[in-house]
Order: structure tokens, then sequence, then C-alpha cells
């Protein structure tokens, strides 16, 4: 909460012609950067710990859930809905099947193209595994609003939509 006061003081202080306008971008890029770094960290902290635990990592089980909500699914289509490159889907994909939580399938229309689905002890690990994200954040959110939840959301996502190189080019 202090850097955010510290960012809108600097703000404040700074003028709004074209050689102030350059120096407003180093606090707003430090402050969205250390930002950034912090959720980072605490996502690096919280799957070390679900490896640790669960012997699983945040990326596993967010793929994990997705072949559950979406029944079996081609690669291409859980590397879009993950956001993921195919090589590391594979990878994660191949620690979830050694684990016997997921099974490749092929389809019947083309032989070539496979799907995964999630296996009933890949449900039943789901069922016994905590969330992807901490409890502390689970719970902090309980203390907003939907509409305040909401604009969580569409914030996240917009800075999502500004880092992702795939839709810049």
């Amino acid at each position: 909460m202090r850097e955010n006061k510290d960012w809108q003081r600097n703000k404040a202080m700074t003028n709004s012609n074209s050689e102030t306008d350059q120096q407003l971008v180093e606090p707003v890029f430090i402050h969205i950067t250390k930002r950034l770094r912090q959720i980072a960290h605490a996502t690096n902290k919280h799957s070390k710990y679900l490896q640790e635990k669960y012997h699983i990592t945040v990326p596993q089980i967010i793929c994990l859930r997705e072949i559950y909500e979406h029944g079996p699914i081609s690669f291409s289509a859980l590397t879009k809905i993950v956001a993921l490159n195919n090589s590391t889907v594979t990878g994660i994909i191949d620690r979830l099947e050694r684990q016997e939580l997921v099974q490749r399938t092929r389809t019947s229309l083309d032989r070539r193209q496979i799907h995964i689905k999630i296996t009933g002890k890949g449900v039943d690990f789901l069922q016994e595994t905590p969330p992807p994200i901490s409890n502390t954040l689970i719970d902090g959110l309980k203390q907003y609003s939907d509409e305040e939840i909401n604009r969580i959301i569409w914030a996240i996502d917009q800075v999502a939509l500004l880092l992702d190189t795939e839709t810049q080019h």
C-alpha cells in the first residue's frame, strides 16, 4: 500500500509537459514491475508448496482442471486455454500421465489427433488437492464485492494482453 502512495505522490509531482511525461513512465514502470514480481514470487512459492506436499505444480493443476472441465481435449485446445506453449504442455501431460492422472486417447475421426482425458484417479486427486492459488488470496478476495472482483479480473486481463507478445505481432 505504501508503494502505491509513493507512486501517486510521484505522479502528482510530475508536470504534464513532454519532458516530465517521460519521467512519469519510470515510477509507473517500476511500480508495475514490483507488483508483477510480487505476484510471480507468491505464485512460485505456492507452486513449490504444492510440489513438496502434493507432488504437483500450479501449471499441472491448471491443466488437470481444464482437462476435467472440458472433457477429452486436444493438445492445441489445451495449449490455448492454459496460455502455455506446446512443449510445456507436452511435458506437463507426460508428468500427469506418469502419475496416471490423465490418459492420451486417439480420436476415431482422425487417428493422428490425440486428445487428453482425465482418469478416475485424476478426478479423485483434484478433489483432494488445494486450489492453484493460495488460500490467503482466496480469503482476501472474499472481502470484495462481485463488482470489485470483476474489476480486478479486468485489470489483470488487460496487463496480460499488454504482455502477450503473440497479440502484439
